[in-house]
């Protein structure tokens, strides 16, 4: 489990926090929700105090981490010295051990005899079993004995031999021995005759694989720790286990790192999928030429690495937990404080909007709270005020009449505008009526207007008045609309489906069916109030309005429901099915009239 923390990584994230909440606060995320507010306003106040926790925190946990990091860095450090230190000790030892037998060697060299010589290099091996085999060489270069337990010969290079008859001693670098199967060091000294000339030259095949290995072995280092020993080639040359050998690491970064010259620490994953922490360095070349450096490295799992951070972070995270919950508790407090004024806010405004006009707060304050509770106060005593005279002035005029000279729209001098007029009316209403007593012709009156009003409401239409058994409706005269033409004819298809309702209830009580008609007519005329000063209407005036009854007078000519005029079609014509009638004389008028019927919209 990888416990590292970015600082950096975790400010920005503590930061991003904050401004999620304090943004949420100004952009009321939580507006959808009853209580949205306190709750943004508590996440908020809380947000700020888990940031800080989350901040503080990581940089506490942070610099923790980077200490107990370097003790690791270091201590492995120390290990690597004791490593390198050992290995320069071995290798000078067995030069040490050469040069020994070499000066041994010298009398049974010039004479011949080398029984004497083989018995020395034996006892050497038997004494330390890294020299794998000896090779004693002449002064013409040519090999006088050879000792080699194992039978398996590695031959000397020509460069050794060289090197050993020009009185130098010898090294290569670490090569592996396909004849011994293992990494060898090739390392001699010049054997010299009694006068100090050279007489010979004394190899061996060192077997570096065995000493480093033994040496790695030795210093392992808590559960998961251990050394290791990279040759220049990217190949183990030694661990603690043997079957990491000749495994091929060149990919490692600290590998790499090293063979550069440079020496540190990294964490990395290793062929065994295991996460790593490295100290690595470069390990000086033992070979006389040209010698290549390898690489020292000791490795620990990361997980036991930074173990000691485990107990700090859940002592971080008990500290982060308990500071939020007292961030929250504080910000509920505060919160909670907040709840009552707004309550009282939010009462009134309830109680307005039910119609409650007379709900007032008392005692509002001198706080912001309490000047919006005056405001608030105020402003309901206005609507109640403007409610009344709203209510009063609404027994004269439609609602829609009076809502807009409350809001001063209305022209009350009276304007020239294009409107769209509609007539409807109940044929043969007449011997409908005889056959009802009075109150029961001011019922059906009553629930056949309730529907067919409803219909001119819905498309925005305004009730101008009734007219016995029938009713006159203005679109357009009020506010800015171009399309009252398809309104006016929207609105007649609905009192035609609305008349199917009807006649199908009095068809079930037995009752014969009822038939309308219905004018639409779009022509200038003037709108305004028309009357005396005591006593005024709001209507229209003009031809177009005799127009449009002229026009509804012709369903019962025509056995059709809905007729518009020409100038209503050519601005309706796109979206209403309409079937041409032949054109009429209208009375007062010198031109004959086109009309229309209505059949539906298009689909």
């Amino acid at each position: 489990m990888v416990l590292t923390m970015s600082w950096g990584l975790t400010a920005l994230a503590a930061t991003a926090l904050l401004a999620l909440f304090l943004f949420a606060l100004e952009r009321r995320w939580l507006a959808g929700y009853r209580r949205g507010f306190l709750i943004t306003l508590m996440l908020a106040l809380g947000g700020i105090g888990v940031t800080s926790s989350i901040l503080l925190g990581a940089w506490g946990f942070n610099s923790a981490e980077r200490l107990l990091s370097a003790q690791a860095v270091q201590h492995l450090g120390n290990i690597e010295g004791i490593i390198e230190s050992e290995v320069s000790g071995s290798l000078d030892q067995a030069m040490t051990s050469l040069d020994a037998i070499a000066d041994a060697s010298k009398r049974g060299l010039s004479s011949g005899d080398a029984s004497l010589i083989r018995q020395s290099l034996r006892d050497l091996q038997h004494a330390n079993p890294s020299f794998l085999q000896f090779n004693l060489i002449d002064r013409h270069g040519n090999s006088v004995l050879t000792v080699d337990p194992s039978a398996k010969s590695e031959a000397i290079g020509r460069v050794a031999i060289a090197y050993g008859l020009e009185g130098v001693r010898f090294a290569s670098d670490p090569h592996y021995s396909a004849a011994l199967g293992r990494y060898v060091l090739t390392i001699g000294v010049p054997v010299k005759s009694t006068s100090g000339e050279v007489a010979g030259f004394l190899a061996s095949s060192f077997d570096i694989q065995g000493v480093l290995t033994r040496i790695v072995a030795s210093t392992r280092f808590g559960e998961t720790g251990y050394s290791a020993i990279v040759g220049q080639d990217g190949l183990m040359l030694a661990h603690p286990n043997p079957q990491r050998l000749r495994d091929n690491v060149s990919q490692y970064p600290a590998v790499r790192a090293a063979l550069r010259g440079e020496e540190g620490s990294a964490v990395a994953v290793n062929n065994e999928g295991k996460e790593m922490l490295y100290v690595y360095r470069a390990l000086d070349g033992t070979a006389t030429v040209n010698p290549k450096p390898m690489v020292l490295m000791t490795e620990m799992q990361q997980s036991e690495a930074s173990a000691a951070l485990v107990t700090l972070r859940r002592q971080f995270i008990f500290g982060a937990a308990v500071f939020t919950a007292l961030c929250l508790l504080v910000a509920w407090w505060i919160a909670h404080s907040l709840r009552k004024p707004l309550s009282s806010l939010l009462n009134e405004v309830n109680l307005i909007d039910s119609g409650e006009l007379t709900a007032r707060i008392a005692d509002p304050g001198r706080d912001e709270f309490g000047q919006l509770s005056v405001s608030l106060n105020r402003m309901a005593k206005g609507l109640e005020e403007k409610e009344f005279i709203k209510e009063v002035f609404g027994r004269y005029v439609t609602k829609q009449v009076s809502e807009e000279v409350m809001r001063g729209d209305v022209n009350l001098g009276g304007e020239s505008r294009c409107v769209t007029i509609l007539f409807s009316d109940i044929r043969s209403f007449t011997a409908l009526a005889e056959q009802m007593a009075p109150t029961e012709v001011v019922a059906f009156l009553n629930d056949y207007f309730s529907e067919m009003v409803e219909a001119v409401f819905e498309q925005s239409g305004i009730l101008d008045k009734f007219i016995g058994d029938g009713m006159m409706a203005v679109f357009g005269s009020l506010g800015k609309t171009s399309d009252h033409p398809r309104r006016a004819v929207m609105a007649a298809l609905r009192m035609k489906a609305l008349l199917g309702k009807i006649n199908g209830e009095r068809a079930m009580k037995g009752l014969a069916p009822i038939s309308i008609g219905i004018g639409i007519h779009t022509d200038e005329v003037v709108v305004g109030n028309i009357g005396s000063r005591k006593r005024l209407e709001y209507t229209v005036i003009g031809d177009g309005v005799n127009t449009s009854s002229r026009v509804q007078a012709l369903n019962k000519e025509f056995g059709t429901t809905i007729l518009i005029t020409g100038a209503t079609y050519e601005a309706v014509r796109g979206e209403f099915e309409c079937r041409p009638m032949p054109e009429v004389p209208l009375r007062g008028k010198s031109q004959r009239l086109a009309v229309f019927e209505v059949l539906s919209l298009k689909s």
